[in-house]
């Protein structure tokens, strides 16, 4: 089957996402997989620099009209109509450039591949069984749910938890398209003996949108006094680029724990590994968004987890997470003290972490789920091609 992949080529999480899944797919198949992409417009140096996760894509640049609400009316008017016809002409170019595929993979984020661009694609004839992989939900469909009924035109919706699944069915789309598949997580072989020391937490792409990130400041605030000044540093990584907000440094100060943050800003996934492999805990105080790949990228390294039950990590760690309220500092605290004062209860949990991660998040696992999707997506197009099924 000639199978397409249209996502983001560069050197962020997605990017690696979709070559750890195209080549562990390639491994399954013995077929080459194509690769649809353009300049994604998020302005990451990353994006801006050109630091390609694959160069074997069929890319093509755009100019990328960013969001912004201007005082005028008729300066707004127009931003939003030049927006529209962008991505609509995007949306074009992608579909063109995958014509001859029998199965497009789209990977929805943001900008360039978020929902606007991905309703567009839906909305143009295809003779290819569509799956859109819905990685995070944006401003424009929480904005409009009402669009968000446009995926039942694809041929199947893949998305990473439970709790996307839900909230993609009450904005309308048709749950029986909806297939939940596990962030992938590389699992390298290394013996646990490296000195492991400080906590770390991941920002993703929007550190202060739904991390939590002042109770987790508030947490290391309590813990520094009751350790008196003798708390872990915490390393704070992500893909928000190459400044830390300000709004985060002035957090920082405000709880007294400035000196304790060590801002390591954006890492690629190798130098990820390595520091998941030398710290103590991993802490995601998340509120929203989605933390599947710090959770799975923990698990397969043996590192506990301290989280809130949400954005998706519940699904990837199971029953081994140690699990706190939301915007609770003081049970956030308690919990990473008790695992700090035992390594006997962290060395168990990294074990149980790292065979459930042998189990269900290996890309050879992710790989299986995905095909069983691309099978119903081709049996779905095929049904509805018989009965000349439009989806409105």
């Amino acid at each position: 089957m000639h199978v397409t992949f249209i996502c983001c080529p560069f050197q962020t999480s997605y990017g690696w996402y979709a070559e750890s899944l195209k080549q562990a797919v390639e491994r399954k198949t013995g077929s080459a997989i194509d690769w649809v992409a353009s300049n994604c417009g998020c302005g990451d140096p990353i994006e801006v620099g050109k630091r390609f996760q694959t160069q074997d894509c069929e890319y093509f640049e755009l100019p990328h009209v960013r969001a912004y609400e201007s005082k005028t009316a008729w300066k707004r008017w127009a931003r939003v109509r030049v927006r529209h016809f962008s991505y609509l002409f995007r949306a074009w170019r992608y579909q063109n450039l995958s014509k001859d595929s029998e199965l497009i993979h789209f990977q929805q984020i943001l900008n360039a591949y978020g929902s606007s661009v991905v309703f567009h694609w839906l909305k143009q004839h295809s003779k290819a069984a569509r799956v859109i992989t819905v990685h995070e939900l944006d401003s424009y469909q929480v904005q409009f749910p009402e669009k968000n009924k446009l995926y039942n035109k694809a041929d199947a919706i893949i998305v990473h938890c439970d709790e996307l699944k839900r909230k993609l069915a009450d904005f309308g789309v048709q749950p029986d398209s909806i297939h939940v598949v596990f962030q992938g997580a590389s699992l390298p072989e290394f013996v646990d003996d490296k000195p492991r020391e400080g906590l770390v937490f991941y920002g993703g792409h929007k550190l202060m949108s739904g991390k939590g990130i002042r109770t987790l400041f508030k947490a290391m605030a309590i813990l520094k006094e009751r350790l008196d000044g003798n708390a872990p540093a915490l390393k704070v990584h992500g893909h928000y680029g190459d400044r830390v907000p300000e709004e985060a440094q002035r957090l920082a100060e405000q709880f007294g724990v400035a000196d304790k943050i060590v801002w390591l800003k954006q890492l690629s996934m190798n130098d990820m590994v390595q520091l998941y492999q030398t710290s103590l805990l991993l802490v995601l105080s998340y509120t929203g968004g989605f933390a599947g790949l710090p959770a799975a990228v923990a698990a397969g390294n043996r590192l506990p987890v301290v989280s809130t039950p949400k954005a998706g990590i519940p699904d990837h760690l199971g029953e081994c997470g140690v699990w706190v309220e939301e915007e609770n500092p003081q049970d956030l605290a308690e919990r990473i003290l008790e695992l700090l004062n035992d390594p006997a209860r962290r060395c168990e949990i990294g074990a149980k972490l790292r065979k459930r991660a042998e189990l269900y998040l290996n890309w050879d696992s992710i790989a299986d789920r995905t095909l069983a999707v691309y099978a119903s997506a081709v049996k779905n197009k095929s049904n509805r091609t018989a009965l000349g099924t439009q989806v409105r």
